[in-house]
């Protein structure tokens, strides 16, 4: 499977990451997300409270910070959406510094 990465941007520097890679298509998405933080995509700040929410089909469905230690999905539904494409497109908003939590809780009502 092919996974399409996009993301807002921070500074000018951060746009040198590739925004394609190729992974098994067994793969789940908190599997996905995981690669994606792995592999350092997202810039992180200095001060180190940086927050993405991560967005498939332009809704919102994870939120990243990183001073976590593993991304948070809005709810257990959407960590166990099936990944059946033979393609991926994830768009990954930046929060600034914005609180994680209060990012998270937020999300988290206009979804119920």
């Amino acid at each position: 499977m092919t996974i399409h990465l996009t993301r807002d941007s921070v500074a000018a520097s951060d746009d040198l990451t590739s925004s394609r890679f190729i992974v098994p298509d067994s793969t789940t998405l908190p599997e996905v997300l995981q690669l994606v933080v792995a592999q350092s995509y997202l810039a992180s700040i200095a001060g180190g409270k940086a927050t993405w929410v991560a967005e498939l089909q332009g809704k919102p469905i994870v939120v990243l910070a990183q001073q976590w230690q593993r991304p948070v999905f809005l709810s257990s539904e959407l960590s166990a959406l099936p990944v059946k494409k033979k393609a991926l497109q994830l768009h990954f908003r930046y929060y600034t510094q914005q609180n994680p939590e209060e990012v998270l809780s937020a999300l988290r009502q206009t979804i119920t």
